[in-house]
């Protein structure tokens, strides 16, 4: 175990190094000037080159990059361009609302997409198995943004009330908290939760034909027995795999939910933060970025070996 932890500790460095470079590179060739974008295009001259000058945008691709990998490497991911404030300040500040959306989605997620999944292939053919793949459908064929949108516009206009703007911490007001937050990440979970519950169900079906399930109804067991310890624990590798993928989709999709409700998170400000190629910012959370989702990676490979002991992390 030990030796696998090590391997994709040095996995994780390598990776974070080729996505820093990528993403660095990527910034250099999106069209646009950062200091004209910050100073406004009516700028003088000598004002965007005393900014590029001041804020190291005047140097080659290499030192530019040194430059910021060494104030990485001694925790200084430097100042946003925009703001002139630390980026490590506003990150932290914004990351508690951007990590609640992703939690309170993914938690979502995870129980409507399986419990829908396992429902629909045990009820095979039935009217509650096409009223699941109904509701699949739907939300597949319907973008988040149009259904984030419809949350506002809907209850504006057949009743009267509008969502609450803004953020409110948990630990002050939690019914408050709950009220923003979960209308709104409960709808962003559908896309996610429907393609998790095809996924599911096909799976499971897949495994309630194999034969140590038919040995095992032929014993006598229950048939919750056999749902839950015997075919649920072979179906839910390949699931996990698909829920960690389904994760990244879900941080993207924070930035539309950010937008719609004017929550201050992460994914408005690194929108902001492209457009005005604010690459500090944008490093920031790129990185941060790379290693949720290496570490999603890393426990859904742990997890693989709880719960089918024939998988060795190790191998």
């Amino acid at each position: 175990m030990s030796a696998y932890l090590t391997r994709r500790m040095l996995g994780f460095a390598v990776n974070l190094v080729f996505v820093s470079i990528f993403v660095f590179t990527l910034l250099r060739l999106v069209p646009g000037d950062a200091a004209a974008n910050i100073l406004g295009q009516d700028a003088s001259p000598e004002n965007l080159e005393k900014f590029r000058e001041a804020h190291g945008l005047n140097g080659s691709f290499l030192e530019q990059y040194t430059r910021w990998a060494g104030g990485m490497l001694q925790g200084d991911f430097g100042k946003s361009l925009w703001s002139h404030t630390s980026v490590t300040s506003t990150f932290f500040s914004r990351l508690p609302i951007t990590l609640e959306i992703v939690a309170l989605s993914f938690s979502f997620t995870l129980l409507f997409g399986i419990s829908s999944g396992i429902i629909s292939a045990l009820k095979q053919n039935s009217w509650t198995d096409m009223g699941v793949r109904l509701v699949a459908i739907f939300g597949l064929a319907v973008p988040n943004f149009l259904i984030l949108t419809l949350l506002l516009i809907i209850p504006s206009r057949y009743f009267g009330y509008a969502p609450p703007f803004g953020a409110t911490n948990p630990f002050d007001n939690p019914l408050d908290n709950l009220r923003l937050f979960v209308p709104p990440t409960l709808l962003l979970s559908i896309s996610s939760s429907a393609v998790l519950m095809r996924f599911t169900r096909s799976g499971f079906l897949e495994v309630l034909r194999q034969d140590y399930i038919r040995t095992a109804r032929s014993k006598g067991l229950h048939e919750r027995v056999v749902t839950m310890r015997h075919a649920l624990r072979n179906a839910l590798p390949p699931v996990l795999t698909l829920a960690g993928l389904q994760l990244g989709g879900l941080l993207s999709g924070s930035i539309i939910l950010e937008r719609v409700m004017g929550l201050p998170g992460l994914g408005g400000w690194t929108l902001d933060a492209i457009q005005n190629k604010d690459t500090p910012v944008v490093m920031l959370v790129s990185l941060y970025t790379a290693i949720v989702l290496m570490t999603i990676n890393l426990v859904i490979d742990l997890t693989y070996a709880l719960i089918d002991p024939r998988i060795r992390v190790n191998a």
